[in-house]
């Protein structure tokens, strides 16, 4: 066995960044910036109006203790709707009516909201002294000519895809996806919707681990089940020649029938290591064929989702050039008491709450590797050292998000 922090360097290590290519704006959501994006000019191009107005010298609506009540009048010189340049200066004296979005004219210097005026023909009382600046957004206040808008790496959400719009980007250079296959193996797994003998449970890892690859950014295919025979396994490898991982669930322990290890070496998959020490999941195999990352992940539901998350996801991340490979780190206060075995890198199922300003982590209840209710409920997974045996309430801990970044 190696550590845990041994077996996903050498994941890493063999886990090489994708070529990249461009894709139109609107289909880059969810894929992964391949290089740095800069502002090809200042966003916003010029200094507008952030609210419906005035513009005005904010020195003209200094209150005068002549004026009617406090207030200030103003000759009006245009209108100046969105999208539209203004001619005009604004002078001692001179306001012109602006709507958001519109550019500042020249010779003003703030925007007086509209609430805060009255009008009298082409004469606008200020009722509301403002400064300079007020109301209005610099020319390259969001980004300067020449800034990095967004850095390669970057996954590319909602506001990501508004800010590429304002750079003038309509087609997006990303990584390509990794191609992964998923093969769920033995003779006890039943897919949902078939018929289900005496001893044999539905097949809950395909789809599982077919959907983590989908979320985690890579083109996922489910190749189905193979059976406990090495003519069903080989055929299966065959078939996933083509992926840039494959990921396969059963099979990897020291059983009889588990013949996944060997069926692998056989069609040409150079081992880098088998059995890690962690709980769960100590009998991930991991190996490479050519170019390809080949994932041999245990049986038991939460076994091969937690090791997924351990090793695949990192693999996938970096395939994709992500600039922090894996699940997000973070840190909570424990809940509750741990006491445990030693030995293992653990990671356990854990429950967030929030109590005041503090985040509070609990170990679901059940913890054995084929309760998939644990997952359900569980959002983090609480990283024990293999050499703690106990952790007292109220001390933080590591955790590593399961449900995204």
């Amino acid at each position: 066995m190696i550590e845990y922090t041994d077996a996903r360097a050498r994941v890493l290590a063999a886990a090489k960044v994708l070529p990249s290519g461009s894709v139109p704006l609107p289909q880059s959501l969810g894929r992964t910036l391949a290089r740095d994006i800069r502002a090809a000019e200042n966003i916003p191009p010029f200094t507008k109006a952030t609210m419906d107005g005035y513009a005005v010298r904010a020195a003209d609506t200094r209150r005068s203790g002549t004026a009617a009540a406090g207030a200030v009048e103003l000759d009006v010189l245009e209108d100046l709707p969105a999208g539209r340049l203004s001619r005009k200066t604004v002078g001692p004296g001179q306001a012109v009516r602006i709507m958001t979005g519109a550019p500042l004219p020249a010779g003003a210097d703030a925007v007086v909201m509209v609430e805060d005026t009255g009008t009298a023909g082409r004469r606008v009382t200020v009722r509301r002294e403002v400064g300079p600046g007020a109301n209005i957004g610099l020319a390259g206040e969001d980004l300067e000519k020449g800034e990095i808008a967004l850095e390669r790496g970057a996954l590319i959400g909602p506001a990501e895809i508004g800010m590429l719009a304002a750079a003038g980007r309509h087609r997006v250079p990303v990584t390509r996806r990794p191609r992964l296959a998923v093969i769920a193996t033995g003779d006890e797994i039943v897919e949902p919707g078939e018929r289900k003998r005496p001893g044999q449970i539905r097949n809950a890892n395909g789809p599982a681990l077919t959907a983590m690859a989908a979320e985690a950014g890579a083109e996922a295919v489910y190749l189905g089940i193979a059976r406990d025979r090495q003519s069903f396994l080989a055929a299966k490898l065959r078939r996933a020649k083509a992926a840039d991982i494959l990921v396969l669930s059963g099979g990897v322990s020291v059983g009889d029938y588990d013949l996944v290890k060997s069926e692998l070496e056989a069609s040409g998959v150079k081992p880098v290591f088998w059995q890690v020490r962690i709980k769960p999941g100590k009998p991930v195999f991991f190996g490479v064929r050519g170019p390809q990352l080949v994932f041999g992940l245990p049986g038991n539901p939460t076994s091969a989702m937690v090791t997924f998350l351990l090793f695949v996801r990192p693999a996938v991340d970096r395939m994709l050039g992500r600039a922090v490979p894996g699940p997000a780190a973070g840190r909570a206060v424990l809940a509750s008491d741990l006491v445990l075995k030693p030995g293992r890198t653990q990671f356990l199922r854990g429950v967030l709450m929030r109590e005041g300003p503090a985040l509070k982590v609990a170990p679901y209840t059940d913890q054995k590797s084929g309760v998939l209710r644990s997952m359900v409920h569980s959002r983090v997974l609480i990283v024990v050292p293999a050499d703690v045996s106990g952790i007292e309430a109220g001390r933080e801990v590591d955790i590593l998000y399961m449900d995204g970044r």
